[in-house]
């Protein structure tokens, strides 16, 4: 019966027999850990990075291309490198890898069929990927196998780690599967078709997965549906989640990519020249990076208003990477690895011996991997993780009329790996003083004291709705947002003018 979720409670070290609607399945137990155990913060755990799949990392990545080494896979790399909290990088080929950050071998797995699905690790759960063998697999981080499950059919889907430890993936055995942390299935649910799509997991536990029935899934983590979204062809790519809990996800067989609001309906969508096989990347600004099979990277604002394009003249289907700075780093289909910076403006470009599908990742020292479908992982080094936090100020339009409302939230990325804690000011300079808000006086006044954010994090929070009445002075109004150390205002980090300035208004009230 299609449609159905199954929930299974199968306990300790027996083998489970599951009937999933079409045919007996056998599961070893996957793995046995202590329930409530919190996952650790991995570099680059998952595909696009995070559960959120915001594809960014917390370093700044290569300036310029130095390759530190090459590993040679001997068979092409279809999927993309992840990276788990000591640096050491997963990729699959015809076998399963792992790498030391000094390019030597650590395990190869063998025992497994050809690999197209991204592994996710975590340092307690272990390592998990699908293989064409028709198994979903779990080894430890050091290569042991715990377990295997057999769908029926090509594992293909990069799986997710949600924060409470459980595990999800699909598979063209057109069912999408939930496990618990200890390695037991909780649920599963049959769609209409494939699902390659990787799922991606908000704040509060809603899972959102695309499937080839033209649908994206959303979930709650016990397995019932909240709502389906039905485009207009296969939604193989993977979601991501805005700061503001919107869904962006690529549309194979339209041209386009979609956003939609948390209860599934439209908020947008944004039309290419050709299929958008990629799937999006999200900047803390809401900023969303995405390539197309017209040949060009995207960048688009969270309205899905067009801030660049740039052509590279070939098929693009690596998803970016982006660094705390904005910039990208992506294949294409002529074999090489581009870098634009966050005006969209070409880098560098670095080439490999044939064509690029996987994504990159970076880690926290700013070293980029990627994997060839010549069978080689890049490693190209360059980068930096010496970089203070970061702070910005996003708004809805890029300019405003007298009597329209200005809506911002601003955003705060921490790259420690200690706790930040921070009072946030907003000013505005109206060409005389500067008036600081709330209040707008000109004493200065944290409008958000004493902001606490995690390691290796973003915080993003509303700032104000704010009205441009008739009654306004006339001259440049400039934004300013800035971070202290609670108490001080001593600012936290190289925070120059350019950065902390968005924008000006002129006499009309636009904002230039």
């Amino acid at each position: 019966m299609k449609h159905m979720v199954k929930y299974v409670n199968s306990g300790g070290f027996n083998l489970a027999r599951l009937s999933l609607g079409r045919v007996v399945w056998v599961l070893p137990i996957l793995l046995v850990f202590l329930s409530g155990l919190s996952v650790a913060e991995e570099q680059w755990g998952c595909f696009m990075h995070d559960e959120r799949h915001s594809g960014m990392a917390f370093s700044v990545g290569p300036s310029t291309p130095q390759l530190k080494w090459t590993y040679d896979t001997g068979f092409a790399i279809s999927n993309s490198p992840v990276i788990d909290a000591d640096g050491n990088i997963y990729i699959g080929s015809a076998d399963f890898h792992s790498l030391s950050p000094d390019g030597s071998e650590r395990f190869r797995f063998t025992d497994c069929g050809a690999i197209a699905s991204t592994a996710a690790v975590s340092e307690e759960l272990g390592v998990f990927f699908g293989s064409f063998d028709h198994n979903f697999y779990c080894l430890t981080t050091d290569g042991e196998l715990v377990g295997r499950f057999n769908t029926g059919a090509y594992n293909d889907g990069a799986p997710t780690i949600g924060t409470d430890g459980s595990i999800y993936f699909g598979s063209r055995s057109e069912s999408f599967y939930a496990f618990r942390s200890d390695g037991t299935l909780n649920w599963s649910y049959d769609a209409y078709d494939w699902i390659v799509s990787s799922p991606a997991i908000a704040n509060d536990g809603t899972i959102y997965v695309g499937c080839d029935d033209r649908r994206l899934y959303s979930f709650t983590p016990y397995g019932a549906v909240n709502w389906s979204y039905i485009g207009y062809d296969w939604i193989s790519g993977s979601p991501a989640i805005g700061p503001n809990e919107k869904i962006i996800i690529p549309e194979w067989g339209d041209d386009r990519v979609t956003c939609l609001y948390p209860n599934g309906e439209l908020a947008w969508t944004y039309r290419t020249f050709n299929d958008v096989r990629s799937s999006p990347a999200i900047y803390a600004d809401g900023s969303v990076y995405f390539g197309s099979y017209d040949g060009c990277l995207y960048r688009i604002s969270s309205q899905g208003r067009t801030n660049w394009s740039y052509d590279t003249g070939w098929q693009i289907y690596s998803s970016c990477a982006l660094d705390m700075d904005g910039n990208c780093y992506f294949g294409a289909f002529d074999g090489k690895i581009y870098s634009l910076n966050s005006a969209g403006e070409l880098r560098w470009t670095f080439e490999t011996d044939n064509f690029i599908v996987s994504s990159c990742a970076l880690d926290r020292d700013g070293t980029l991997y990627v994997g060839s479908m010549d069978g080689n992982l890049y490693a190209i080094g360059g980068g930096s993780s010496d970089h203070e936090p970061k702070v910005g100020l996003t708004l809805n339009a890029s300019s405003f009329s007298l009597a329209e409302t200005m809506v911002a939230f601003y955003y705060i990325i921490n790259p420690w790996e200690t706790q930040l804690d921070a009072d946030v000011y907003l000013a505005v300079w109206d060409g005389h003083e500067l008036l600081y808000y709330p209040g707008l006086t000109t004493i200065p006044e944290p409008f958000a004291p004493g902001i606490s954010i995690a390691p290796q994090n973003t915080f993003r929070s509303e700032v104000f709705h704010h009205t441009f009445n008739y009654d306004i002075t006339d001259g440049d109004y400039r934004f300013y947002l800035g971070i202290t150390r609670p108490g001080t205002l001593d600012v936290i980090g190289p925070i120059d003018s350019a950065d902390w300035e968005y924008g000006s208004m002129d006499t009309t009230g636009n904002v230039k």
